[in-house]
């Protein structure tokens, strides 16, 4: 009994576990590791450093100056000609000037903040596609999978009707005719059987480049439980209010709005207000030390400037008009986009009950028109013929199958719900306004 304890520890510690990955694995993985994904959460941030430059323009802006200078007089004479002493001093002046803009920089502060969001809706929309594109991946291994067990089967099946119509033929059951075409059925099913290993070969790479692993042990579940849509009106509604693409669009269009206000605000006058404070030793001569302070206000007025700023002016004035234009087609893009979605994942539900009964229908004919060549009712010709359309049906079944998956999560992508915490992903989510909040100090430095 001890020994079959100790066998059984040392089981426990030297075998490695084998967990089953669901797709929802597989999502969480990708949303971690894809490096498009990862890149731009890089561009994110880097957006985010753009608020923070046009800030700058409401914050005073401080420069310190040092210099220091060697004088050396040689060679004087005054006004009589008479010669003078040589001289020599070495001027220091240290000063600090803080100069402030006043009423300058709020379109592009505005500007910034749209750029923000924008950069926070790509972000959205690229999580998105990695996830549609992980789906895919997932359903086409597992579809590649299964399609391996078909055409291995069919292979198995078609082995089976040529050792049987080569015993027939011998006993002179059927012509020659008929066992060459259990021959050639045969080779038709180790050339399917061939491209399904090599189809399963591409679909495991393209796994490995999406989600960042090898699959292994896939779990597939046609039901998946995802929080659709109920109806078409809903999938419109949904899609006007979370597209990513349309509230870039959106973004897009009111941003151009501030770019219009930054080129009006270059024809106006421009404030500010400085104050500098100095100090000088070793002057001259005659002044050992000087402090001094300045309080200035400058307003500058462009009169003139080669036409340059209307210039910039009417071709914002122009960009405006063209965002606001794509911003209306873009709505009514996305919302015929919504509806043909939706009646695509309807139709591929009922095409997929189709496929089911079709498969069904299928195999009772197999099997039958089998039973019947058994019995010298049928030929063999009947029996190939039987087979090939029940290998076209569990062929198609497996692939509609996979298209209506597909179509649930293309219904989650076109309403903007196709994000790792709708899903619920198990999963650390990352939060692109964590950052700003991380780094608060950056607004003063």
């Amino acid at each position: 009994m001890i020994r079959y304890l100790k066998l059984f520890i040392i089981y426990l510690i030297f075998t490695e576990p084998v967990y089953s990955e669901t797709i929802f694995d597989a999502l969480a993985s990708s949303y971690l590791k894809n490096n498009e994904l990862n890149s731009q959460r890089e561009i994110t941030i880097s957006v985010d450093e753009n608020l923070i430059q046009a800030l700058s323009a409401f914050k005073p802006t401080i420069t310190g100056t040092i210099n220091q200078s060697d004088y050396l007089n040689e060679n004087q004479t005054d006004n009589s000609g008479s010669a003078q002493t040589d001289t020599n001093f070495q001027p220091k002046t240290n000063s600090i000037t803080i100069e402030q803009k006043l009423f300058q920089g709020i379109p592009d502060a505005m500007k910034a903040k749209k750029e923000v969001k924008i950069a926070r809706f790509d972000l959205k929309k690229v999580e998105q596609n990695v996830l549609y594109k992980t789906a895919e991946v997932f359903t086409d291994v597992i579809l590649a999978q299964k399609n391996i067990i078909i055409t291995q089967d069919n292979l198995s099946l078609s082995e089976q009707q040529v050792e049987l119509d080569k015993g027939r033929y011998e006993r002179g059951a059927i012509r020659l005719s008929d066992l060459a075409q259990s021959e050639s059925s045969l080779a038709s099913a180790k050339s399917k059987f061939i491209k399904a290993k090599n189809d399963l070969l591409i679909s495991e790479k393209n796994y490995i480049n999406i989600v960042g692993n090898e699959p292994k042990k896939l779990e597939f579940d046609s039901k998946l439980n995802l929080k659709l849509p109920v109806s078409l009106n809903d999938t419109i509604q949904s899609a006007e209010r979370k597209n990513p693409e349309l509230k870039i669009s959106e973004l897009n269009y009111l941003k151009s709005k501030d770019s219009l206000n930054a080129a009006i605000e270059d024809l106006g006058p421009k404030f500010s207000l400085s104050y500098k404070l100095s100090e000088s030793r070793d002057t001259s001569l005659t002044i050992n030390e000087r402090k001094q302070s300045l309080f200035g206000a400058e307003v500058e007025i462009p009169i003139y400037q080669g036409g340059k700023n209307y210039s910039v002016f009417r071709q914002k004035k122009s960009l405006k008009l063209s965002q606001e234009l794509d911003y209306l087609y873009k709505k009514k893009e996305i919302k015929k986009n919504a509806a043909n979605t939706w009646s695509e994942y309807t139709l591929k539900k009922s095409q997929l009950i189709l496929a089911k009964a079709q498969l069904e229908a299928a195999e009772i004919a197999y099997e039958g028109i089998k039973q019947e060549y058994e019995n010298g009712l049928r030929t063999t010709l009947d029996v190939l013929n039987s087979r090939s359309l029940l290998l076209e049906a569990r062929q198609n079944f497996i692939k509609v199958e996979q298209e209506e998956i597909l179509a649930q999560f293309e219904l989650l992508r076109i309403t903007g719900n196709l994000t790792a915490i709708y899903l619920e992903l198990e999963a650390k989510y990352y939060d692109p306004k964590s950052h700003p909040k991380r780094n608060w100090i950056r607004h003063i430095f």
